[in-house]
């Protein structure tokens, strides 16, 4: 068994650096990967290829495949990342005239190595729904905005290698009809999947439900030209890239309790002794434990109640479900917390993230001057009269917001070192957050359909009312970077909602980080969508 270390020398540096970033929310809540380049490692006659392209993949393989014997290229849940890598790496996989073998999702660049396959199958390792190869157009990395002058390059690679099942509409749809970095079109994998489950599907943007998405009805992985062969390949990952049950970034190896030894206990915990509630909640406590895989369950933080998911795509799925479930239940709105997803024990997560937050905010650093000149220096676009869309939620943000407060990074550690402390809400999906921060999931969308609109605009305040009751207490959004929306289109709810001082970190969990401050593990407390 060989492995092959990500490197960048010289000659790499040198080269275009242009990182795809797509936006991946489900895959990155429950799958450990690698977040820096592509993990090869040689068993045999097979290269296994797991996590992101970026540009020191190309000397990476180029290595790899030079030492010769290679017969099988396995390329496992890539995300997609640099256009220019890509075509490059695939490329030289095509001349190497080697089969090509998804195991999970390879999306974005990842399918553009995998097309270059000799032969092309679907392989276990993964879910069968859960495998998948997703297809869409370029778009730049500084404006985050589509690039059509990249597009014909991809589109005669897909031509090429498709032969005479290329399907042109369906193609230049993938390519062009994009409307941002998270539009893609998906095709799943055929042997072990249901065949309604096997109609590619295309969505213009990450937050198209699904039901508003293209089914192309009729066509499948194989009719497409994306695959030569129906039947999946049954594989041995490495260990290092089996799927890791984690829990937002963190593992959470074996599984740590019996949940049946907990259940009396449990339920008389959430019920607080409501006859009804304990009736209707031991038979769902029972039907939860009897469920096979991919479950989670939620209960309410401060207040009753209870929302489960099992039998699910993901584990990951799972836990969004069942604290979705739990948040927005028919007359009983609260914020909730996870208790368990399959066979683990997570509720003692929030605790331990609770104790590290108190620790840090007791001894926060000042940031550098420097930094914080920096940050107030970044540029900023016009400030906006309404939310933004799904289609649009990267790319400059405002310099302000009216009648909301700018923070900078030294401005909200010096709030979070007092007594009284603002409410913090974190308004990404995945990674590590500012401690004392609760993380809303998806909670920093907006929708043009008014059918969308408005009940997720009840189900925002139902939460906000949640974690800040009094309009007067000082309420701070933020988001992943500067160039996030998420945080914008939150703050300015709140401001619609009435609160007096609500507050806009602009620079978000990048700012903090690059000013040499402490993070915590996410914790989520409510999904809004």
């Amino acid at each position: 068994m060989q492995k092959y270390s990500p490197v960048c020398p010289l000659l790499c540096k040198v080269l275009m650096s242009r990182v795809f970033k797509a936006l991946t929310v489900c895959l990155s809540l429950w799958l450990s990967a690698n977040s820096q380049a592509m993990t090869l490692e040689r068993v045999g006659h097979d290269l296994f290829a797991t996590g992101p392209t970026v540009d020191q993949d190309f000397l990476q393989f180029k290595e790899a495949l030079a030492q010769g014997g290679i017969e099988r290229l396995i390329l496992v849940n890539g995300p997609g990342g640099d256009l220019w890598t890509g075509m490059q790496v695939a490329r030289m996989v095509r001349d190497a005239k080697i089969i090509t073998v998804a195991s999970g999702a390879c999306m974005s660049a990842c399918s553009l190595i995998f097309m270059a396959g000799q032969a092309r199958v679907f392989g276990t390792g993964s879910l069968p729904r859960g495998t998948v190869v997703g297809i869409h157009g370029a778009h730049d990395r500084d404006s985050k905005r589509v690039n059509p002058s990249l597009m014909p390059q991809m589109y005669a690679w897909y031509k090429l290698q498709m032969g005479d099942k290329f399907d042109a509409q369906v193609i230049n749809q993938a390519l062009y009809d994009i409307q941002e970095a998270s539009g893609f079109l998906r095709v799943r994998e055929l042997q072990r999947t249901q065949e309604k489950d096997r109609t590619p599907w295309f969505c213009p943007t990450g937050q198209t439900p699904f039901d508003q998405c293209q089914q192309h009805t009729g066509k499948d992985a194989l009719s497409l030209g994306v695959v030569t062969q129906t039947e999946t390949v049954p594989l041995q990952l490495p260990a290092s890239m089996k799927v890791q049950m984690g829990f937002f970034g963190k593992s959470l190896g074996e599984p740590m309790v019996d949940m049946h030894d907990r259940a009396g206990a449990l339920i008389e915990g959430l019920c607080k002794g409501q006859l009804l509630c304990k009736t209707i909640g031991q038979r769902t406590f029972n039907n939860y434990l009897s469920a096979n895989h991919n479950k989670a369950m939620a209960i309410g933080w401060g207040k009753t109640g209870y929302g489960v998911r099992w039998d699910v795509d993901d584990p990951g799925q799972a836990m969004l479900r069942a604290l979705y479930n739990c948040n927005h239940a028919k007359n009983n709105p609260k914020l909730c917390r996870l208790v368990s997803v399959n066979e683990h024990e997570v509720l003692p997560l929030y605790d331990e993230a609770s104790t590290q937050a108190a620790a840090m905010l007791g001894q926060l650093p000042t940031p550098s001057p420097e930094h914080l000149q920096a940050e107030r220096d970044e540029p900023g676009a016009r400030t906006p009269s309404k939310l933004r869309w799904g289609q649009a939620l990267t790319g400059m943000t405002p310099k302000a917001l009216d009648g909301i407060q700018r923070w900078d990074t030294g401005t909200l550690a010096q709030a979070l070192g007092q007594a009284e402390r603002p409410v913090l809400i974190d308004a990404a999906s995945f990674g590590q957050v500012i401690p004392g921060a609760l993380s809303f999931i998806n909670s920093g969308l907006a929708f043009e359909d008014d059918k969308l609109e408005q009940p997720y605009a009840e189900r925002f305040a139902q939460m906000l009312r949640a974690a800040a009751p009094d309009l007067n207490k000082p309420v701070v959004f933020y988001c992943s970077h500067s160039e996030s929306w998420l945080s914008v289109n939150a703050a300015m709810r709140a401001r619609q909602l009435g609160y007096t001082q609500v507050i806009w970190y602009r620079g978000g969990f990048k700012a903090w980080t690059q000013a040499g401050l402490p993070t915590v593990g996410r914790v989520p407390v409510a999904v809004l969508y």
